[in-house]
């Protein structure tokens, strides 16, 4: 009996040590896997304040950089009444070569906003340099492209730029002051169909595309977003470009440059009314063609209906941009994608 009773108190002993080792492993396990959620909501909490910190700063900065400009536009626009401003006006190239000073400063300072151009040089040294006239089309995912084109733009030629732009930015406090000053044009919206499409007041878009050809057809520089709208679906896949505005290529002789931009809707989404977080954003320019009526006469379809060769235009363009994305996407630049082929969206000719 004794010594059942001392081996029964063994095995009890020896079952107490297992099932405490056990434990102990269990608790040690647990207080090691819980540590990484502990540090977790620390980081994206940083990473949300760095995030705050730079929408802050970046919009004090560009709110000081923007409202001298802001002023000689509302001093130009109160002079127009009195003597209103011609195209050349030297009223309406102060308002641009400062526009464009101003946001290169508040680029400048915002040192959390990385930019990496590519062809800006080439940019600089060329554009319209041939004796012809220039048009300069882009992808459209952000306000950011806006501030982006404009302070990219030489200083010798911002002066010579008119934009097509959405009408109701005119709408908008400072902002819709400086564009008037500016002198560009409003695309005529009707009224929103659905998100992303709209429907055009055609023959006032008539108007506004015969002003805008004859402004380049003066040997001056047209820039638009052949998109139409600002991409809020997939940014990565840019949306098809509307044959219209090429049309002014296929009746002008001019150089088309393209600019390709990712990140800037990391900076500034389009979606939201404020921007300016931390991000890097990539930037592509390139010369689509010397000239835009060489460029149709060396293919070998024949193009004899100008809508024809308009829609020939908006599709090379859009390739070519759409290309350049896809590989700022996989050198790093944006969000990834799985997918980052070409998705062919290109326009029809109805």
């Amino acid at each position: 009996s004794n010594t059942f009773c001392s081996r029964f108190s063994g095995e009890a002993s020896r079952r107490a040590n297992i099932q405490s080792a056990v434990a102990m492993g269990c608790l040690a396990s647990a207080k090691s896997s819980a540590r990484p959620a502990a540090v977790q909501p620390a980081s994206q909490e940083s990473t949300g304040f760095m995030q705050t910190m730079g929408i802050v700063f970046f919009n004090i900065i560009l709110i000081l950089c923007t409202l001298p400009v802001y002023l000689i536009a509302k001093v130009s626009i109160i002079l127009a009444m009195c003597k209103p401003m011609r195209a050349n006006s030297y009223r309406r190239k102060a308002v641009l070569i400062s526009t464009c000073i101003a946001w290169r400063i508040a680029l400048g300072l915002s040192c959390w906003i990385k930019r990496d151009c590519e062809g800006l040089r080439e940019f600089h040294a060329t554009l319209g340099n041939n004796g012809r006239p220039a048009v300069i089309v882009a992808n459209h995912a952000s306000f950011m492209d806006t501030i982006l084109l404009v302070a990219l733009t030489p200083l010798s030629k911002i002066s010579h730029v008119k934009m097509l732009i959405a009408s109701h930015l005119l709408k908008i406090p400072c902002l819709g002051t400086i564009a008037s000053a500016m002198g560009h044009l409003a695309v005529p919206y009707k009224q929103k169909a659905s998100e992303g499409s709209f429907e055009l007041d055609k023959e006032l878009m008539a108007v506004r595309q015969q002003e805008l050809q004859d402004h380049v057809a003066a040997g001056n520089i047209a820039a638009w977003f052949p998109e139409g709208t600002m991409n809020r679906d997939n940014i990565q896949d840019i949306k098809t470009f509307r044959a219209g505005g090429f049309t002014l290529t296929v009746n002008v002789d001019v150089q088309i440059w393209c600019v390709a931009e990712v990140g800037q809707s990391i900076c500034w989404p389009a979606r939201s009314s404020a921007g300016g977080a931390p991000c890097k954003i990539g930037v592509r320019i390139f010369k689509l063609c010397e000239s835009s009526k060489g460029l149709l006469a060396a293919q070998t379809e024949d193009f004899k209906d100008p809508h024809d060769a308009a829609v020939f235009l908006a599709n090379l363009a859009h390739e070519q941009i759409q290309e350049r994305v896809n590989q700022l996407v996989a050198d790093g630049y944006g969000e990834k994608r799985a997918d980052t082929g070409i998705a062919e969206p290109l326009l029809g000719k109805t």
